[in-house]
């Protein structure tokens, strides 16, 4: 009897930790990112201003806040939205600072630097998520075409 009386116990707990693990959040502060689609052809000479690598251009008018292209090297861009993660919306477009995006709503600051690994993500809070980042593929010529 003491064993069956166990047994029931454990599988209520296990349950109960079940329900409460899917409807727990961690970052609840944290506004999930609105899904846009980007679909974007642009010109290395004339959109992207034969931006050098280690460098970056913005573009208005795509995904929630623009767009910022980074040059990694010769061949490779990437490609991020310009809107915050903490709170995004077109009202909150991050600002350019020499190295840096800044949101004019809370303050999140985000590196943009002449580094793959480090492009995007955040430096000071209090977004704890990198900025949105989109495919981008490159011709090899003179068009980056960029999509989610």
């Amino acid at each position: 009897m003491r064993t069956v009386l166990l047994k029931s116990n454990v599988r209520f707990f296990l349950i109960l930790l079940l329900i409460l693990s899917v409807f727990v959040r961690c970052d609840e502060n944290e506004i999930p990112f609105p899904e846009r689609n980007v679909y974007v052809t642009l010109t290395l000479a004339n959109d992207l201003q034969n931006v050098l690598p280690g460098n970056y251009v913005t573009i208005d008018g795509y995904g929630v806040g623009g767009l910022i292209i980074f040059r990694v090297d010769q061949n490779e861009f990437m490609a991020f939205d310009r809107a915050c993660t903490y709170e995004a919306s077109r009202s909150c477009v991050l600002t350019d600072d020499a190295g840096m995006f800044e949101c004019p709503c809370c303050g999140s600051r985000f590196w943009m630097v002449n580094s793959k690994d480090i492009a995007g993500t955040v430096y000071q809070g209090p977004a704890s998520y990198p900025l949105k980042r989109y495919n981008c593929y490159f011709d090899g010529v003179n068009t980056i075409r960029v999509t989610n």
